[in-house]
């Protein structure tokens, strides 16, 4: 049995447009895949980029805040220094001290000197101090 030429080349034209619709539509596919990544990866990287920049400004205000305590602890340093040494000045003067002033005197040097390491200065003067004899608190006397 013979088959017309003429309907041999419709089955090969229809072939061909079957295959470039398939590979055509393929490529589409793949464009919009790939668009769909570029997409994905430029919000990424606009998130990683605002992270970056919310990372950078939690680190200066971060760097700001310990400043700021070095600063106070200065302060503090120097308004204990201040208040340690009146103090001990006006119990030597009185030539006594009572047992909770000198406790509280103590505690006081001992945060100026070891928690905001205070220089040493006051260390004679709190051993004048602790040598002081003790107020008698005793009611009735």
């Amino acid at each position: 049995m013979h088959i017309p030429t003429h309907e041999v080349m419709e089955g090969y034209e229809m072939w061909w447009q079957f295959l470039l619709a398939f590979f055509a539509g393929g490529g589409v596919f793949v464009a919009i895949i790939g668009g769909i990544r570029e997409a994905l990866a430029f919000r990424r990287e606009r998130k990683a980029q605002k992270e970056d920049r919310e990372e950078l400004d939690l680190k200066n205000r971060l760097e700001k805040i310990e400043s700021q305590l070095l600063v106070q602890g200065e302060a503090m340093k120097y308004i204990l220094y201040d208040r340690i040494k009146y103090l001990g000045q006006a119990y030597i003067f009185d030539k006594e001290v009572n047992f909770d002033d000198r406790r509280i005197l103590n505690d006081m040097h001992s945060v100026y000197h070891n928690g905001l390491r205070g220089n040493g200065d006051l260390d004679i003067l709190m051993d004048a101090v602790n040598k002081l004899p003790l107020k008698n608190t005793k009611k009735g006397s």
